[in-house]
Parts: C-alpha cells; structure tokens; sequence
C-alpha cells in the first residue's frame, strides 16, 4: 500500500552534471512479502488442483496484468522524481567547488579538535580559509548556499477509491473510540516527495572559521571547538514537499497529449487514470490552499474526455491543460519555500 524510498545526493555531483537517484530503501510498510519458491510452487499445485485450466489460465494472465502494472507504476514513479528533481537543481543556485572544498576541512578541522590533533586542525582551519575567500571574492554577496540535500518519497499505491475506503473506516473507528487502530490506518496516506536542502550561510560560516583559526593561535582549543559547532549548527534546511498525485497526473496528461487521435481508447484510459491521481490527491488533503485550481483542472480532463470521446480537436485543450498543471505545481513549490521562510 505504502512504499518509502530515500534518495540522498551531495551537490558536488551535480557540479560534474551529473543527477544521482539511487534508491536506498524501498519497502513495502503495509503488504507482506511473497514467500519462497517452494511455497509459491505448492500455492500453484493447489490452484491447479481446484480450478478448470481455463480458469486458471484466466488467473494468470490477470497476475501478470497486475505485475505488468505495478512495474509500469514503479518506472512512472521513478521517471518523475528524476523529472522533479531536475527542475528543483535548476531552480536551486548550486555551491561553487571552493565552498564545498572549505566545508569539508571545516568538518575536517572539527574532528582534528576533537581527536586533540590541533596541528591537523589548524591546516583544515587554513585551508577552508583560503577557499572561502576565494569564493567571496567572486561572489561577495553570497549569503545562503546549498551543500545538501536528501529526497524522500512517500508513494501510496492505491487508488482514490482505497483512500475514501480507509477514510470512512478511521471516521468509523474514532466513533467506536479505537483510536489507535485509526491512526495505525492514517499512517500510510502520505503520497508526496520532500526535498530537505541543507544550506550554508556564507555571511557567518568563513568569519566564524577565522575566529576559530585566531582562538586555536591563542591556544585556545576549546573555544575553536565551540566556534565550529555553533556555526555548524547555523546551517539551515529547507524542506519543499510535493503531491505526488499532481506530479503522476500531470505525466499521464503528457502521455495522452501525445496520442492525439491515433488511439481514442488507450487516451481515454489514461485520462480517467490522471482524473482518479487528481481526486487521490484532493483526498489525501493536498489541495487545501489550491481548492480553486485543482477544481478547474477537474473540469479541463472532463471537457477533453468528452472531446476525445466526441472525436473533437484537443491539442488547444491539452495545451491549456498542461500550463495549468505548471502552475499549480509552482503553486505549491512557492508555497513551501513560504511556508520555510516563516519558521
């Protein structure tokens, strides 16, 4: 029902064009894992035992269907996270080799303090020294830059269908006082991927390297210490979360954008999965502050099945469609950065 993945990348492969997305988890919270060889050979037997061949045939050609489907899910899934998290690094002002070179002997230097080797200290202490002036000397008006970042991803698998299903059975649930079954059944209706940046503030972080390269002079080497944690703990993380649901629809809408009138019924298709992927996300909650928006690209894929069915010309439609998709997802990527700002 509930799939995690966690995809952690460093900026400094971005700085080599490169985009990583390795999965470092992916596992199923709520559905048990199949069993063995064995036990799937015997599960076989006995179907075989009770069913006509036709029916069993039948059977199989609806596994493979849902196996199909559910790969299929999987590379979507996969396709527009890469897709997104491309958009949000070229939106994203990426670090320069010199700060990312200064941080990593800052941290060096702050090991060094803590293994009392104030030698190697002081040189990772230089060093970060020189790379951040070097970086301000280009840019003296750098302020917060990002160095990190994690992506999670929450993906529900099911259908708008199941969260109304669930919904009506917590609702149930709480009226019976079984509180703790019902937020066991809310904990997997998150579907949204979070991208946590870290971000270094270069308006403190090379003038608290100094201080600290001044009190290590000194002989001071706890006060150095306390320099490099307090900076290292000004280091801000910005999380900006996006419905996944929005983010599936708007794909299916391309997909079946470039259908046209080659195939009616594989367009239609793909239009009532982007319409459920829509209701999924109004359901899940995420169309609180955008009621308005998510209502009208409604309307917009219930105007182009109806034009689609109808045989209609809808390259006009789909193009509307598709900028409103854009803006609704803006909407949502400047909501977050909003919604950061306050804190």
């Amino acid at each position: 029902m509930k799939a995690k993945v966690v995809i952690s990348t460093i900026v400094a492969s971005l700085l080599m064009g490169t985009v990583a997305l390795s999965a470092g988890t992916l596992h199923d919270s709520v559905s048990a894992q199949t069993n063995g060889v064995a036990d799937h050979a015997q599960a076989q037997s006995q179907v075989k035992a009770t069913m006509t061949k036709e029916h069993y045939m039948a059977k199989l050609d609806a596994d493979n269907f849902r196996t199909e489907a559910q790969r299929d899910d999987a590379k979507r899934l996969h396709k527009i996270i890469d897709k997104e998290i491309k958009t949000h690094h070229i939106s994203s002002k990426q670090a320069s080799k010199e700060i990312l070179s200064g941080l990593k002997d800052t941290i060096m230097a702050l090991r060094a303090l803590q293994a009392n080797n104030k030698s190697m200290a002081k040189q990772a202490l230089e060093s970060a020294t020189k790379s951040f002036d070097v970086a301000l000397k280009k840019d003296p008006k750098l302020d917060m830059v990002p160095v990190n970042e994690r992506i999670t991803v929450n993906d529900f698998t099911g259908d708008a269908k199941l969260v109304k299903h669930i919904k009506d059975a917590v609702v149930s649930l709480l009226k019976d006082n079984d509180t703790q079954a019902a937020r066991a059944m809310l904990a997997p209706l998150e579907d949204q991927m979070t991208i946590s940046t870290q971000y270094l503030p270069m308006k403190l972080y090379p003038d608290a390297t100094k201080q600290a390269q001044k009190d290590l002079a000194k002989g001071n080497n706890k006060a150095a210490f306390r320099d490099m944690v307090t900076v290292l703990n000004s280091v801000a993380i910005e999380s900006i979360s996006i419905p996944i649901p929005l983010l599936t629809a708007q794909d299916i809408i391309m997909e079946a954008s470039k259908l046209g009138k080659k195939d009616k019924t594989k367009a239609l298709k793909l239009l009532s999965s982007a319409q459920d992927e829509l209701q999924k996300a109004v359901l899940l909650g995420y169309t609180k502050k955008h009621t308005k928006a998510y209502k009208s690209l409604e309307n917009e894929m219930k105007s182009i099945k109806h034009a689609v069915g109808g045989g209609s010309s809808v390259d006009k439609m789909y193009e509307h469609i598709k900028h409103s998709f854009a803006s609704l997802l803006d909407a949502h990527r400047k909501e977050a950065h909003i919604d950061n700002a306050k804190k």
